[in-house]
């Protein structure tokens, strides 16, 4: 293997990772600006960033023919140069109308870039038989950490979310010049034969390392949507402490992340994953039995860790198993993945609502041991 080859190509593909964790962090971030900009209320903020969840969904179900259609390469460039221009398009709203347009051609963008960009990284994998998926996400996550930090600077200076944006896509879209001819050409699948798939079946391995990252984004959901809120309302903490819970999810995510490739070569799969997703049992124990704040933050730290290596490993074996296109895999795990991204949180307000926030939260407990008997299918 030509290690060096490999470094720019894994750098390239982790560039474009970068691209939807960044436009998500600064978009999230700048929303109250966004509010007071258009003049928009609570209920269509809600409605706008439920369009942006759909149409992420209609772009992840047609992704898989576009790619088959156009490859990877191709989706992959056209959808993160359109996000780039559809999150900068966010900041120049000026009406709930015209933001939640610019959101729909997000929801699509992103859907798009989340698919062909798991397809390149998987690309590299079996080019250079190489892990790499680990450090993927992990650029993604940086990318989110990245985008919400710059965005609170930002408004920290009163600037707009218009000169957010502009400033900071416009710098990371200066590098796009160098990682573009870097992407991989989608090479053929090996034949299966008819024992194993079908034609119109997708292996049941395949649906289950979906099913897998279903429940672990659903977890993950969980944090950034619910955890704070936990720790004010049922802990007694601060607002200031509260806000603390996914920042000590994310920096944990990334952080592991970083070491996940030479984790994975060490641990192998299963290993990692088991002991991670029982880590994060432990971790969803703390937050739910303990009292003290302090030690619940500790216990969304040790979720963060333990879920970190979960994700980038099942789109991994997904799209390494045989018989089935990158593109395929990943969007078949990409969709159940946004699923529970997008509706289980939801729910859990739902059950709240009738039997208390902390009760509702014993059923991401009950996830995440679900997700610990899951990691028996990576044995093999």
């Amino acid at each position: 293997m030509k290690w060096s080859e490999f470094t720019n190509t894994r750098t390239a593909c982790a560039y474009f990772f970068i691209c939807p964790g960044l436009t998500y962090g600064i978009l999230t971030s700048r929303l109250p600006a966004l509010k007071e900009q258009t003049g928009a209320d609570e209920a269509q903020i809600g409605l706008l960033l439920l369009c942006l969840g759909l149409t992420s969904l209609v772009a992840l179900f047609s992704s898989g023919w576009l790619i088959a259609l156009w490859g990877s390469r191709l989706v992959l460039r056209i959808g993160s140069l359109t996000l780039l221009i559809a999150v900068t398009l966010c900041g120049l709203a000026t009406s709930p109308f015209s933001l939640g347009a610019a959101c729909v051609l997000t929801g699509l963008s992103m859907g798009l870039v989340d698919v062909s960009m798991n397809t390149q990284a998987i690309q590299v994998e079996r080019r250079y038989s190489a892990i790499c998926m680990p450090f993927m996400h992990a650029s993604y996550s940086l990318g989110g950490v990245v985008g919400a930090l710059t965005g609170a600077l930002f408004a920290g200076f009163g600037l707009g979310p218009f000169t957010n944006a502009v400033c900071v896509l416009g710098l990371y879209a200066c590098f796009r010049p160098w990682a573009v001819p870097k992407l991989l050409t989608d090479e053929p699948v090996e034949p299966v034969t008819r024992q194993n798939t079908t034609r119109h079946t997708l292996p049941l391995f395949v649906v289950m390392c979906g099913v897998l990252s279903m429940l672990t984004y659903s977890a993950e959901g969980s944090v950034a949507e619910w955890g704070s809120l936990l720790l004010f309302t049922v802990k007694g903490a601060s607002e200031s402490t509260s806000a603390f819970v996914f920042a000590a999810f994310s920096a944990t995510t990334v952080l592991c992340r970083l070491f996940g490739d030479q984790l994975r070569s060490s641990l192998g799969d299963f290993t990692l994953a088991f002991f991670g997703a029982l880590l994060s049992v432990c971790g969803m124990s703390l937050v739910l039995f303990a009292a003290n704040p302090v030690i619940c933050l500790v216990g969304y730290a040790f979720m963060g860790t333990g879920l970190s290596p979960i994700i980038p490993i099942l789109f991994s074996r997904a799209g390494s198993y045989p018989g089935v296109t990158p593109a395929k895999a990943s969007t078949v795990v990409s969709v159940l993945s946004y699923s529970g991204l997008l509706f289980f949180p939801p729910l859990l307000g739902f059950v709240a609502q009738r039997h208390g926030l902390e009760n509702a939260l014993m059923g991401i407990l009950a996830v995440c041991v679900m997700i610990t008997v899951g990691t028996l299918l990576l044995r093999k």
